[in-house]
């Protein structure tokens, strides 16, 4: 038999009490809050059981996507809940031939998401735009509201008859009469649009004088090319300083975001990558895609360094037939860096 020095026990007893103690200030700091995935079950729960199968048909309508997948509820709007069915909108005739035929495993599948039986079938109809009954207790959801028909409220703005005069001097006796006769249709629309858009509040851009919305302050191509613009500026600044932050671009660009700084570079990192060959670790583009990738001055840049960074980018680099990848302890060695190591 083994026998236990007084000693040892006690050292055991002291370090229990000690962790004994650290747990009970982790306890303190850490106040015991409930995950919200927990406490929503439970009270709906609480509520009763008919709250918690109404909480649940509103569940499964709004996660469509995660029951059916991605491309049937592409497809697929379910309008609602009535009487144990789930009624679902299909514009795709094919489609809902198809659904028909699987309404059992979607039905199992609503149910199994539920964590009840929540319907005992499906069926297909129009969309529940308007109530057709009252009085029934039905689960719908709600639908968006339809965005401004721009082209239905065109058709209703009247020209003046300058204006229709102005349109029917369009074109020449010489040109075909279909050219012609689109060309003053294409006038009259425009026209139309513009003394629409005036209508609500739209305002000359800055840059060009088309028409914009009142909320901005270009249309948009002449946001597009101001965005393009600030892009190619930042790329010029990081193809002058490949290993610049966000501090050091601003200095040259002022309006420059980390979200545009990422993105330009991740760009050029990419195009640049294509032009260096996987085993390039002495020329000049290796070396700026180094500092570019890593943001390292050049005081930083070691031959370690490249070798790493370049064996970390070997799957986006250009790669001869007869390459044949290095170990990856071969370039990257085993062991704690030194203080002092880059």
């Amino acid at each position: 038999m083994r026998l236990i020095s007084r000693r040892s026990v006690l050292v055991r007893i002291f370090m229990s009490r000690r962790a004994g103690l650290r747990g009970n200030r982790m306890a303190k700091r850490t106040p015991g809050l409930e995950k919200v995935k927990s406490v929503i079950p439970r009270w709906v729960h609480g509520k009763g059981a008919a709250f918690e199968k109404r909480f649940f048909m509103h569940w499964v309508l709004w996660h469509w996507e995660d029951i059916v997948g991605p491309f049937n509820a592409r497809h697929t709007e379910p309008q609602g809940i009535r009487k144990e069915i789930l009624y679902l909108y299909c514009g795709n005739p094919s489609l809902r031939n198809n659904l028909i035929m699987m309404q059992e495993q979607i039905t199992q599948m609503v149910n199994n998401y539920a964590g009840q039986k929540m319907i005992a079938g499906i069926a297909f109809c129009r969309r529940w735009e308007h109530p057709d009954t009252d009085g029934i207790d039905d689960i719908r959801i709600a639908h968006t509201q339809p965005e401004y028909n721009w082209g239905k409220n065109r058709q209703q703005v009247l020209l003046t008859a300058e204006e229709m005069q102005e349109s029917e001097q369009i074109g020449s006796d010489g040109m075909d009469s279909d050219i012609v006769a689109r060309a003053r249709e294409l006038f009259r629309k425009h026209v139309q649009m513009e003394k629409l858009r005036a209508s609500k509040e739209w305002h000359p851009c800055v840059d060009c004088g088309t028409l914009c919305p009142k909320d901005e302050l270009r249309c948009p191509v002449c946001a597009r090319n101001q965005r393009e613009a600030l892009a190619a500026r930042v790329r010029q600044v990081l193809r002058d300083i490949p290993w610049a932050r966000c501090k050091e671009v601003r200095e040259y660009v002022p309006e420059c975001t980390p979200k545009l700084l990422n993105e330009q570079r991740a760009s050029m990192v990419q195009q640049l990558a294509s032009e260096v060959d996987v085993s390039d670790t002495e020329s000049i583009k290796a070396k700026n895609l180094v500092m570019l990738y890593r943001c390292l001055p050049p005081e930083q840049l070691t031959e370690d360094e490249i070798v790493r960074t370049i064996y970390r980018l070997r799957f986006n680099l250009h790669r001869p037939k007869d390459y044949k990848a290095p170990k990856r302890y071969s370039v990257i060695k085993l062991g704690k860096k030194v203080r002092g190591e880059h």
